[in-house]
């Protein structure tokens, strides 16, 4: 179980989740996103105010790309 500090970054992400369960979670502004582990690529504004939770005892692992425009 863990959660990473509420934070902003200076460009917008690009998330695939490799390994993920029902138990995890992106909170971007307030709104909390399940982002599945069946391949997809999702662009998470990290401009705003977010955070990673992990509420299982699972790993949770996302390969995140930086988007630089």
């Amino acid at each position: 179980k863990s959660c990473l500090s509420y934070h902003k970054d200076p460009t917008k992400r690009v998330h695939i989740p490799l390994i993920t369960n029902t138990n995890t979670f992106l909170l971007v502004d307030k709104l909390a996103y399940h982002l599945t582990d069946d391949g997809s690529a999702y662009l998470v504004d990290t401009t705003k105010m977010h955070t990673a939770i992990n509420a299982s005892f699972v790993n949770r692992t996302h390969l995140v790309g930086v988007v630089d425009l």
